[in-house]
């Protein structure tokens, strides 16, 4: 399986096309087209090395883009969360790009300045969560953030996350929501289907999730459209690499 990379040209004064100076991230399809910009579906180790490439062709800042599950309580579907930092493993975490994450904030008003995590799957129950909040401080999780971080903190380039709750923390996630995500960042809908009809009970908490889904969705392209084409990325004008911080933490302390 091959990720989906959507590179989006423009054109310079010269009427040659130029790689943009951002590529966000995501999961899904749906995220890929809400971005609107050069947008990649993260794929296990193949993200990295597409990743690694694109910079090396010129991209200057990688933004960590979509839908998150909510692991602090108080959260709730539809919140827009800036990663102040992303915990990507233990004692490992990376602060994001300052300039970056302030304009994020003053761009989308309500948006939340704390913490994320990135995980490689997903965290399911509700005690597995309020756990994992209470060590590492992290107010959400996806799993493409510590991606993006790493990568970021490679190559000393800024990196951003902009992130909204779909699943809140309480919200126990049925079997078929947690089937892997297909070819291209699409839902198997085979899969999910077969699951429906061995436990036909996960509809109702299927229902649930379509209704967190359709807010999250909403929110997501009422902050894209604010961010505009680059996704608020502060550094277009600057020559060079702008300055990047990397840290490694035990613990993250909410913003």
């Amino acid at each position: 399986m091959t990720p989906l990379v959507t590179l989006n040209e423009e054109e310079d004064q010269t009427g040659a096309p130029n790689l943009k100076a951002v590529i966000a991230v995501v999961g899904l399809a749906i995220e890929a087209r809400i971005a609107g910009t050069a947008a990649m579906i993260a794929d296990g180790d193949r993200t990295a090395f597409l990743l690694r490439d694109a910079i090396r062709q010129g991209v200057r800042g990688i933004i960590s883009f979509g839908v998150c599950g909510g692991l602090d309580p108080k959260l709730r579907p539809g919140k827009v969360v800036i990663a102040s930092s992303v915990f990507a493993g233990k004692d490992e975490a990376y602060p994001s790009d300052l300039l970056w994450a302030g304009e994020l904030l003053r761009m989308i008003p309500g948006a939340g300045y704390s913490p994320i995590a990135g995980v490689d799957s997903p965290i399911t129950s509700f005690e597995e969560r309020r756990d994992f909040h209470a060590i590492t401080g992290a107010v959400a999780s996806d799993m493409e953030s510590q991606i993006v971080a790493r990568i970021a903190a490679e190559f000393k380039i800024p990196f951003a996350a902009c992130r909204v709750v779909l699943n809140p923390a309480h919200r126990i996630l049925p079997r078929a929501a947690l089937i892997n995500i297909g070819p291209a960042g699409k839902p198997g809908l085979r899969k999910i289907g077969c699951s429906v009809l061995k436990d036909p009970w996960q509809l109702l908490g299927l229902s649930q999730l379509a209704i967190d889904a359709a807010i999250a969705v909403l929110a997501l392209r009422s902050a894209k459209q604010r961010l505009g084409t680059h996704l608020g990325f502060p550094h277009l004008r600057s020559r060079g690499r702008p300055p990047f911080r990397h840290m490694h933490l035990k613990h993250l302390t909410p913003a």
